[in-house]
């Protein structure tokens, strides 16, 4: 075997290449089991000309046809590729939050992050739910990161927002926070009807704009209050499809307007257009803010357009919600390979704007696209006065929603408690309200208590005219007043009277 092996190597020494790659079309030269290498390759194309290329007859004939074909579609992808963040920065230690991390580019950011070892708290709709437990467990595993966790935050519900940033408020000293990363969106697809959240809002404004408002304006303090040498930045994820969206101070939410079912991209538009002039007027409000120490203003909003990517809610818009849909999808993938990005391709121009130090000797709100701020962007970015009647107007909002939220919330409880419990709560309330150790909380509850209290010392409960209420009033306090000196008045005229009556009767 070894002489026949020996044999056979000399033998393709002295042959050209072209003699050892047989005829057939089924066959290429790096399949055969002669053992050639890419310098003897080389070599016999060097010296021997084209022919010993395999298949070149082919290659001469197609060819000229194919290979700009091939250049074109290679240029294509480079182009939308999209840039590359150069910029690193020591992530160790670092506190993050992340919406939206369960999928997508927040997922990605979340693994990037989590690999160069910074604490991530995922905000999630449900924390008891076994696939988000498993991914968090996953995701450490991945990234070798125990600091990981999943916490309570459902975007559809002000309530739920409200509690999570209250639990994270609800400590001393305050809580690190290094950034915001806020990548959570609703794409509803063409041919859907309204979809709406747990408040009633429209789902696309609800989730992507005014969830996003409460969230961040709610952790207000805690932005404020990092010591002044952190770097603290908020990134909110846009769209080119803000160019699409409309601003209409009357109907901030969509909630009159008819929903253009065949065109939900306005509506997705709008949400991303209304978060834009928030992150402009919120970080206007950043940098006023006076700090306690003095220091600048640490905090920076930027907003971040990571260009058409391929996302499960890119593939549910395309694929319009249904089998079929999604059947064409698959088929057309490589389309959508060639023109969008990755998941990891849009994340790039997160981390510039999470790394590069420029951000820090600029104010904020700027947009970043393909890792560059953009200069040019909407007139409605350059209007004070519009962003902050967008910003006012939707804090009343929310007031509004958040009041209706909760009596509503307050009668389904109602509902589906017992007789039974009813009445233990009439009877404990009833209870609180004669306790006198517990602070009341009405005028009528406080009288009520009062009258309680003057009843055991013996005091009655009625106050004549001639009694000083509690708590008078200035014109009440004049009538006492003055009734009481008429009064002693009276007793000493009397008084004078009858020793005047005394000594007649003497004499």
């Amino acid at each position: 075997m070894l002489a026949s092996k020996k044999k056979r190597t000399r033998r393709i020494k002295r042959q050209p290449i072209c003699e050892q790659i047989p005829t057939s079309n089924t066959a290429f030269f790096f399949t055969l089991d002669i053992p050639i290498m890419p310098v003897n390759f080389l070599t016999s194309v060097v010296f021997d000309g084209p022919e010993v290329i395999p298949y070149w007859d082919q290659i001469k004939e197609y060819g000229p046809t194919v290979l700009p074909i091939l250049l074109t579609l290679a240029g294509a992808k480079y182009y939308f590729h999209g840039a590359t963040n150069t910029w690193e920065r020591d992530m160790h230690g670092k506190v993050f939050m992340i919406t939206g991390a369960t999928s997508g580019i927040g997922a990605q950011i979340a693994y990037e992050l989590g690999q160069r070892g910074a604490q991530l708290i995922l905000l999630t709709r449900r924390t008891n739910d076994q696939w988000v437990a498993e991914y968090i467990e996953d995701l450490r595993d991945k990234t070798n990161n125990g600091l990981i966790y999943a916490e309570e935050c459902d975007l559809s519900s002000l309530y739920s927002i409200r509690k999570f940033a209250t639990r994270w408020l609800d400590n001393q000293p305050p809580r690190r926070l290094d950034g915001v990363i806020c990548c959570a969106a609703e794409c509803i697809p063409r041919g859907k009807s309204r979809q709406i959240t747990m408040d009633g809002v429209e789902r696309q404004i609800g989730i992507n704009y005014l969830a996003h408002f409460h969230l961040l304006t709610l952790l207000g303090p805690s932005l404020r209050v990092q010591p002044p040498d952190r770097n603290v930045r908020v990134l909110i994820a846009t769209c080119s499809s803000q160019n699409l969206g409309d601003v209409d101070l009357n109907d901030l939410l969509w909630s009159n307007k008819r929903y253009p079912a065949t065109q939900p991209w306005k509506v997705y538009g709008t949400s991303k257009l209304l978060l834009g002039l928030f992150a402009k007027e919120y970080q206007r409000q950043l940098m006023g803010y006076e700090r306690k120490d003095k220091a600048p203003c640490n905090v920076r909003i930027n907003l971040i357009n990571p260009g058409i990517v391929r996302t499960p809610s890119t593939r549910r818009f395309l694929s319009l919600g249904t089998v079929w849909g999604l059947i064409i999808y698959l088929i057309l993938f490589p389309i959508w390979w060639l023109f969008f990005k990755s998941a990891e391709q849009g994340t790039q121009s997160f981390y510039f704007a999470l790394f590069a130090p420029i951000f820090m000797k600029i104010e904020g709100g700027n947009v970043v696209q393909e890792c560059k701020i953009m200069t040019k962007v909407r007139k409605e970015y350059t209007d004070d006065d519009l962003q902050q009647k967008v910003f006012h107007n939707t804090e009343e909002l929310i007031k509004q929603i958040e009041t209706k939220s909760a009596i509503e919330r307050k009668k389904h409880e109602n509902a589906k408690k017992t007789p039974e419990q009813k009445a233990k709560e009439r009877q404990e309330e009833l209870n609180r309200k004669r306790d006198l150790h517990i602070k009341p909380e009405t005028p009528e509850e406080l009288e009520s208590k009062l009258n309680s209290l003057r009843n055991q010392i013996g005091m009655g409960t009625g106050i004549s005219s001639n009694e000083m209420p509690l708590f008078p009033d200035d014109e009440t306090l004049k009538k006492v007043i003055s009734s009481k000196k008429n009064a002693s008045s009276n007793n000493r005229d009397g008084s004078k009277s009858n020793k005047s009556q005394k000594k007649s009767k003497k004499v």
